[in-house]
Protein backbone atom coordinates (compact mmCIF):
# COMPACT_ATOMS: atom_id res chain seq x y z
CA UNK A 1 0.00 0.00 0.00
CA UNK A 2 0.97 3.37 -1.40
CA UNK A 3 1.23 6.54 1.28
CA UNK A 4 0.73 10.05 0.65
CA UNK A 5 3.57 12.14 0.01
CA UNK A 6 3.22 14.74 2.80
CA UNK A 7 3.35 11.68 5.10
CA UNK A 8 7.01 10.10 3.78
CA UNK A 9 8.94 12.74 6.19
CA UNK A 10 6.90 12.30 9.69
CA UNK A 11 6.62 8.49 9.20
CA UNK A 12 10.11 8.17 6.89
CA UNK A 13 10.38 5.18 9.84
CA UNK A 14 7.55 3.48 9.95
CA UNK A 15 7.59 3.68 5.98
CA UNK A 16 11.06 1.74 5.98
CA UNK A 17 9.83 -0.88 7.96
CA UNK A 18 6.64 -1.36 5.92
CA UNK A 19 8.98 -1.73 2.68
CA UNK A 20 11.45 -3.81 4.88
CA UNK A 21 8.82 -5.84 5.63
CA UNK A 22 6.97 -6.25 2.42
CA UNK A 23 10.36 -7.20 0.80
CA UNK A 24 10.93 -10.31 3.45
CA UNK A 25 10.93 -13.67 1.80
CA UNK A 26 9.33 -16.01 3.61
CA UNK A 27 11.99 -18.09 4.90
CA UNK A 28 12.75 -14.37 6.65
CA UNK A 29 9.71 -13.99 7.79
CA UNK A 30 9.97 -17.65 9.78
CA UNK A 31 13.52 -16.75 10.96
CA UNK A 32 11.74 -13.50 12.54
CA UNK A 33 8.92 -15.33 14.07
CA UNK A 34 11.52 -18.20 15.36
CA UNK A 35 13.74 -15.45 17.00
CA UNK A 36 11.00 -13.42 18.53
CA UNK A 37 9.84 -17.00 20.27
CA UNK A 38 13.37 -18.23 21.01
CA UNK A 39 13.54 -14.59 22.79
CA UNK A 40 10.49 -14.40 24.27
CA UNK A 41 11.03 -17.95 26.10
CA UNK A 42 14.48 -16.56 27.14
CA UNK A 43 12.84 -13.98 29.29
CA UNK A 44 10.65 -16.31 30.94
CA UNK A 45 13.20 -18.78 32.07
CA UNK A 46 15.23 -15.40 33.19
CA UNK A 47 12.25 -14.21 34.83
CA UNK A 48 11.93 -17.68 36.61
CA UNK A 49 15.61 -17.88 37.75
CA UNK A 50 15.01 -14.32 39.20
CA UNK A 51 11.94 -15.24 41.53
CA UNK A 52 13.26 -19.12 42.19
CA UNK A 53 10.91 -20.56 40.31
CA UNK A 54 10.88 -23.55 37.70
CA UNK A 55 13.31 -22.57 34.85
CA UNK A 56 12.80 -25.25 33.07
CA UNK A 57 13.07 -24.17 29.06
CA UNK A 58 10.69 -26.63 27.74
CA UNK A 59 7.94 -25.79 30.67
CA UNK A 60 8.30 -22.06 29.12
CA UNK A 61 8.35 -23.19 25.83
CA UNK A 62 4.96 -24.85 26.49
CA UNK A 63 3.95 -22.01 28.37
CA UNK A 64 4.31 -19.76 25.37
CA UNK A 65 3.46 -21.83 22.51
CA UNK A 66 -0.19 -22.28 24.00
CA UNK A 67 -0.39 -18.99 26.27
CA UNK A 68 1.30 -16.33 24.40
CA UNK A 69 2.55 -16.88 21.16
CA UNK A 70 0.59 -14.57 18.86
CA UNK A 71 -3.29 -15.03 17.09
CA UNK A 72 -4.10 -16.07 13.52
CA UNK A 73 -5.19 -18.45 11.59
CA UNK A 74 -4.12 -21.35 8.93
CA UNK A 75 -5.24 -19.11 6.55
CA UNK A 76 -3.33 -16.00 7.28
CA UNK A 77 -0.03 -18.62 7.51
CA UNK A 78 -1.10 -19.97 4.20
CA UNK A 79 -1.13 -16.84 2.29
CA UNK A 80 1.59 -15.47 4.10
CA UNK A 81 3.96 -18.46 2.06
CA UNK A 82 2.37 -17.40 -1.33
CA UNK A 83 -0.66 -19.84 -1.28
CA UNK A 84 -4.28 -18.23 -1.80
CA UNK A 85 -7.29 -20.91 -1.83
CA UNK A 86 -10.12 -19.16 -3.52
CA UNK A 87 -13.40 -20.07 -3.16
CA UNK A 88 -14.97 -23.70 -3.57
CA UNK A 89 -17.59 -22.28 -6.36
CA UNK A 90 -15.14 -20.50 -8.84
CA UNK A 91 -13.32 -23.84 -9.30
CA UNK A 92 -14.00 -26.80 -11.21
CA UNK A 93 -13.17 -30.12 -10.11
CA UNK A 94 -9.73 -30.36 -11.88
CA UNK A 95 -8.67 -26.17 -10.24
CA UNK A 96 -10.05 -27.89 -6.99
CA UNK A 97 -8.29 -30.84 -6.91
CA UNK A 98 -4.75 -29.15 -6.96
CA UNK A 99 -6.16 -26.45 -4.69
CA UNK A 100 -6.93 -28.75 -1.73
CA UNK A 101 -2.87 -30.95 -2.60
CA UNK A 102 -1.36 -27.51 -2.91
CA UNK A 103 -3.24 -26.43 0.81
CA UNK A 104 -2.39 -30.08 2.34
CA UNK A 105 1.48 -29.63 1.07
CA UNK A 106 1.65 -26.20 2.49
CA UNK A 107 -0.39 -27.03 5.93
CA UNK A 108 2.40 -29.84 6.21
CA UNK A 109 4.97 -27.17 5.56
CA UNK A 110 3.64 -25.68 8.58
CA UNK A 111 3.75 -29.03 10.97
CA UNK A 112 -0.18 -29.19 10.45
CA UNK A 113 -1.34 -32.72 9.08
CA UNK A 114 -4.66 -34.21 8.51
CA UNK A 115 -6.01 -37.67 9.55
CA UNK A 116 -9.54 -39.82 8.68
CA UNK A 117 -10.62 -37.23 5.46
CA UNK A 118 -11.68 -40.60 3.07
CA UNK A 119 -15.10 -39.83 3.85
CA UNK A 120 -14.97 -36.71 2.54
CA UNK A 121 -14.79 -36.14 -1.50
CA UNK A 122 -12.92 -33.68 -2.90
CA UNK A 123 -14.85 -30.71 -2.73
CA UNK A 124 -16.75 -31.48 0.69
CA UNK A 125 -12.96 -31.44 2.30
CA UNK A 126 -12.28 -28.36 0.48
CA UNK A 127 -15.01 -26.49 1.77
CA UNK A 128 -14.86 -27.84 4.72
CA UNK A 129 -10.94 -26.71 5.18
CA UNK A 130 -11.41 -23.45 3.64
CA UNK A 131 -14.73 -22.25 4.98
CA UNK A 132 -13.97 -23.75 8.29
CA UNK A 133 -10.90 -24.94 9.85
CA UNK A 134 -8.56 -22.94 8.09
CA UNK A 135 -10.34 -19.87 9.67
CA UNK A 136 -10.25 -20.54 13.03
CA UNK A 137 -7.73 -18.23 15.67
CA UNK A 138 -4.55 -20.99 15.95
CA UNK A 139 -1.35 -19.87 17.77
CA UNK A 140 1.31 -18.24 14.92
CA UNK A 141 4.32 -20.44 15.75
CA UNK A 142 7.02 -20.64 13.04
CA UNK A 143 7.73 -23.84 11.47
CA UNK A 144 10.28 -26.30 13.06
CA UNK A 145 9.16 -25.66 16.35
CA UNK A 146 8.83 -28.79 17.29
CA UNK A 147 4.71 -28.80 17.61
CA UNK A 148 3.03 -31.25 15.02
CA UNK A 149 -0.67 -30.20 14.63
CA UNK A 150 -3.57 -33.38 13.60
CA UNK A 151 -6.96 -31.88 11.90
CA UNK A 152 -8.68 -34.97 13.20
CA UNK A 153 -11.93 -34.28 9.88
CA UNK A 154 -14.19 -36.72 12.25
CA UNK A 155 -13.93 -34.20 14.80
CA UNK A 156 -15.60 -35.02 17.67
CA UNK A 157 -16.90 -38.81 19.75
CA UNK A 158 -20.45 -38.46 18.81
CA UNK A 159 -22.98 -41.02 17.57
CA UNK A 160 -22.35 -39.25 13.77
CA UNK A 161 -18.90 -39.08 14.66
CA UNK A 162 -19.00 -42.79 15.61
CA UNK A 163 -21.13 -44.34 12.79
CA UNK A 164 -18.54 -42.96 10.26
CA UNK A 165 -15.42 -43.83 11.76
CA UNK A 166 -17.09 -47.93 11.48
CA UNK A 167 -18.54 -47.22 8.38
CA UNK A 168 -15.38 -45.96 6.71
CA UNK A 169 -12.22 -46.58 8.99
CA UNK A 170 -12.54 -49.42 11.85
CA UNK A 171 -10.52 -52.51 11.62
CA UNK A 172 -12.22 -55.69 11.60
CA UNK A 173 -11.62 -55.77 15.41
CA UNK A 174 -12.80 -52.29 16.11
CA UNK A 175 -16.19 -53.33 14.55
CA UNK A 176 -16.21 -56.48 16.61
CA UNK A 177 -15.27 -54.13 20.16
CA UNK A 178 -18.73 -51.95 19.07
CA UNK A 179 -21.00 -54.40 18.56
CA UNK A 180 -19.90 -55.76 22.19
CA UNK A 181 -19.97 -52.54 23.76
CA UNK A 182 -23.11 -51.06 22.00
CA UNK A 183 -25.44 -54.78 20.62
CA UNK A 184 -25.74 -53.69 17.33
CA UNK A 185 -23.42 -53.49 14.36
CA UNK A 186 -22.83 -50.55 11.23
CA UNK A 187 -22.18 -52.13 7.98
CA UNK A 188 -18.69 -50.85 6.64
CA UNK A 189 -18.58 -49.74 3.27
CA UNK A 190 -15.97 -47.84 0.79
CA UNK A 191 -15.57 -44.46 1.34
CA UNK A 192 -15.47 -42.05 -1.65
CA UNK A 193 -11.43 -41.22 -1.45
CA UNK A 194 -8.78 -43.09 -0.53
CA UNK A 195 -6.59 -40.12 -0.13
CA UNK A 196 -5.59 -40.50 3.62
CA UNK A 197 -2.58 -42.87 1.94
CA UNK A 198 -1.14 -40.13 0.07
CA UNK A 199 -1.20 -37.55 3.05
CA UNK A 200 1.66 -35.82 4.44
CA UNK A 201 2.83 -37.01 7.51
CA UNK A 202 4.65 -35.81 9.96
CA UNK A 203 8.91 -36.93 9.67
CA UNK A 204 10.28 -37.95 12.99
CA UNK A 205 14.20 -38.16 13.96
CA UNK A 206 15.31 -41.63 13.88
CA UNK A 207 16.18 -43.43 16.99
CA UNK A 208 19.27 -44.77 15.79
CA UNK A 209 21.10 -41.25 14.83
CA UNK A 210 20.79 -40.60 18.55
CA UNK A 211 17.74 -38.36 19.06
CA UNK A 212 14.50 -38.29 20.28
CA UNK A 213 11.24 -38.37 18.16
Amino acid sequence: MQRAAQNSISHNGIMLAQAKDSQMTIQEKYEAKRKMRHDAIDRFVADAVDRGDCADRMYWTLIYDFEHAAMTTNLQQLEEAGVRPQPAQTLNDEELLTSLWEIISALSDLGIFLVHSNHLTDRALYERLVDHILVESVRDLPPDSGVHEFIDLIGGGGPIEREIYQRCYASAEERAQFVKEYGFEITPKSPPSERDRDLPKPQYPQESQGTKG
